[in-house]
Order: structure tokens, then sequence, then C-alpha cells
């Protein structure tokens, strides 16, 4: 790797640089940033190592000038002094990694390999996709996608909130994390909170935090996820599901910037863009009067609509072949699929939209014995999908097929249940389906919702 080590103590650049040649990096020593700064300027980095405490300057303002110019530059901080200052300023402004003066030759071979892990990862992600499987998480060219990914362009490198709708499983989260990483935030926090799937008690303190003895079990100061994700973007996702009584306090948040922790009187002051997201019709829930309407105009300065699978069937194909290769790389597997098939998933109807197509993907490639996809694994899964109660198979293998398909099915929806502790809201997100959805299929295959195992 090509390393740049910027500290004004020579004996540290020496010693640092001869450990990193040995290592059979290149490294070029600096004692001043703006030295540094004429040399990035010309020159690319992989690691960068710099002092907190430079000859007069600050060190942690060459690192965020680095990072901002060179995202792909892992960026270390080094400091005799630690503070949790300068460990928060560091972390803010895109240093990587915040370490204590001197280092061993044990910690730079570390840091050392952290950063070339990293700059593997950011060359694979800086590849010009595939065509036929385009490596953004959001795939699709429909009409209606490309809709989205305007407004995506958009609106990311403003600062406004945005409240993302759909029905579950349209990849709502995926918009939301697009346009994290197309936003002036992108090198800061993004993180994802799940308000269904957390009892209203849970939720205030994760997300404002609290103070020790605040309630039973508050046993020290906990920071909430609001503060920590400060200058970052904040997705709430089934933002519908709160209570009123948390809409006013999360209102009063995106009104004044400033955060109070749960049995604290000082406010916080945080810069956090919140993106939401709802699969329900908010305008029919403010009616009913379930949804605040001040908080609905203070999270949908933009409202993007993620279309329903069946809404851009054309994508389909796309997606069936991302899925695809996605499995094959994990599972170091050479999956195919017969055109047919894919013709023939065009055709089924998808009620939890995209995560269900994906799962049922997965499904199919388990179990695909000849290493490919055909209409008969089709035929099955479709017989497999039909009520109990609905027509009788046509043969023993078509029956054979669906018994198969169901027992695949049953085990499926039982291991998430288990993985999500029987939080069945939780369970029915990660399914890709709707909560009453999980319960007609668990009512149909045996399980027992209620069941501690």
């Amino acid at each position: 790797m090509r390393v740049i080590v910027v500290d004004d103590a020579p004996d540290t650049c020496a010693f640092l640089r001869a450990v990193f040649i040995a290592e059979g990096h290149a490294c070029e020593i600096f004692y001043r940033a703006e030295d540094a700064d004429k040399h990035l300027a010309d020159h690319h980095a992989d690691l960068v190592l710099v002092d907190v405490y430079l000859a007069g300057t600050n060190g942690i303002d060459l690192v965020k000038r680095i990072r901002l110019a060179h995202p792909s530059t892992y960026a270390v901080v080094m400091t005799a002094h630690v503070s949790i200052e300068t460990a928060a300023q560091s972390v803010t402004d895109g240093a990587i990694e915040y370490v204590s003066k001197p280092l061993t030759i044990d910690q730079i071979r570390a840091i050392a390999s952290r950063a070339k892990e990293f700059q593997t990862h950011t060359v694979q992600e800086s590849q010009p996709p595939p065509e036929e499987h385009p490596k953004s998480s959001i795939i699709g060219r429909s009409a209606k996608m490309l809709e989205v990914y305007n407004a995506i362009g958009r609106v990311a490198p403003s600062s406004a909130n945005v409240l993302i709708t759909g029905a579950s499983g349209t990849g709502k989260e995926l918009v939301a994390r697009a346009i994290h990483r197309h936003s002036g935030r992108a090198l800061l926090p993004f993180t994802a909170v799940n308000c269904g799937s957390i009892a209203e008690t849970i939720l205030e303190s994760e997300l404002f935090g609290h103070e020790k003895g605040a309630f039973t079990g508050a046993e020290r100061v906990r920071q909430g996820l609001i503060e920590a994700t400060n200058g970052g973007t904040l997705f709430l996702d089934e933002i519908t599901e709160t209570s009123l009584a948390f809409q006013v306090k999360l209102l009063r948040v995106l009104q004044e910037q400033q955060v109070r922790r749960v049995g604290s009187n000082k406010l916080i002051s945080v810069d956090v863009r919140v993106l939401a997201a709802s699969n329900r019709d908010v305008a029919e829930l403010i009616r009913k009067g379930e949804f605040r309407e001040d908080l609905y105009y203070r999270l949908s300065v933009v409202q993007i609509a993620v279309p329903s699978l069946n809404e851009r069937r054309e994508d389909i194909p796309l997606l069936v072949n991302g899925f695809l290769q996605d499995f094959n790389t994990a599972e170091n597997r050479q999956v195919s699929i017969e055109s047919a098939a894919v013709k023939a998933l065009q055709g089924l109807d998808w009620p939890g939209n995209v995560r269900e197509l994906e799962n049922t993907i997965k499904r199919l490639a388990i179990f695909a014995g000849t290493g490919r996809i055909t209409m008969a694994d089709l035929d099955a899964l479709q017989a497999s999908r039909q009520d109990s109660t609905g027509k009788d198979e046509t043969s023993e293998e078509a029956s054979s097929g669906s018994d198969r398909l169901l027992e695949i099915e049953r085990k499926h929806i039982a291991r998430v249940l288990s993985e999500c502790d029987g939080n069945k809201a939780e369970a029915a997100r990660r399914l890709g389906i709707e909560r009453k959805t999980l319960y007609k299929k668990a009512n149909r295959l045996g399980i027992d919702l209620h069941s501690t195992k």
C-alpha cells in the first residue's frame, strides 16, 4: 500500500516508516500538514496516519480534508494525549481509527491489515457493475423505479426530511440508505430503527437515551441513538406504529433539534436528518386521529412512494438474476434458472414484494438439486402457495413437490421466529409479509405463534 505518516516528531516518523517498509509498503513522511496537503493534491494514499497535535495546526483538520477529497483513504488519528474530545472530533471528521501513541509493531501491522481490507472492499464497490446485475443495492429499470431514482437524486444533497411510503418488502430502507449515501452526511452514521418492533417505553429510551436511575434497570447513563447519530441520518421505519404520546416527543426533537434523555432536564443539541417510512395510508391515519398531522408535515418535506413488485413486473428478471448472483457468491454455488421459470415468476402475485421474491429465489436455489431452477420447481412452488383448502393436486409428483416446499416454508418461518425471539412484527418484516399474512401461514403450516420455542 501507499502509506503517508504526518507527525512533527522525527523519531515517530522514522520508526513508522521503517516498520511499513519492512512490511512491504511504500511510505512517505511529512512533518507539516501543509506539505502533506501538497503531496495529496497530486498523489493518492491508501493509508494515512496523522498526529493530533502538529506544529501550528490541528491534525484532525487535515484528516477531514483528506477524507473529503479521498473517501477511499483509510485515515488514522494518533495521539499521545488521549481524550474524549479529540476522539469524538476525530471520528466525526472522518477518521476510521483513533489510536494512542506510541504504537507497537503488532499494532502497526494490525492497522495495515485493516486498511488493506478496507481498500479491497472499496475497490470492489467502485468497479463498474455487470450489465445484468447493477451492483447498486436497489435493482430496477422500470419507469416507476426511475421516478424513485430521480427523487433520490434530487433530495439527497439537501437536508430535508423524507417520508418513504410503500408496502412491506418494497425496499424502503434501501431507498433511505441510498439517500444517505449520496448526501453530504455519507461519511457519518446511518442508524435504522424499526419502531414497530420495539415497545414504546424501550423505544423512547433507545432514541433519547436515559440517565442513571431514570427507571428500574437504568444502572448507568446511556446515550440515545439520536445523539449517537449526530451529524448523520436517522431512519425510522414503521413510524406510524408509534403512539400519539411518542409522536409529540419526536416532533419536539425535530422542531428544536434538541433531545432530552429520559430522567434528565438537560437539552442536548443535535444535528440529525430524519428519514421515516410507513407501509400504511398516512392520510387515513391522520383522518382517524391515529397520527399527528403536524408530525406528518415535519417528516414529509419530500415524499417518495416506492412501487410494489406487482407494479414493476418488468424488473423481476433483473431481481431474480441479482438474487441468484448473491446466492451463488455467498454459498459458492453455480445455480441458474430457466428463462421459462423467470417468465412464470413474472406472472405470480407477490404480496411480500421484493423481499418475498428474494426469499423465494433462495429457497428454490437451495433445493435445486441439478443446479438449475426449472418449471417443475415453479409448479411445486405454486402448489405450495395454494391454501390448504384449495384444489386437490393433479398428480403424485405435484403433491410430493408441494409437501416438500411446504416443509421448507414451515422450517424457514419457524427459524425466523426463533431468531426474532418470537417477535411476530419483526418476523413478518424479515419474511417480507404483512403480520396478518404471517398468522394465516402459521395456521396453515401448523406453527404455534404463542409457543416459547
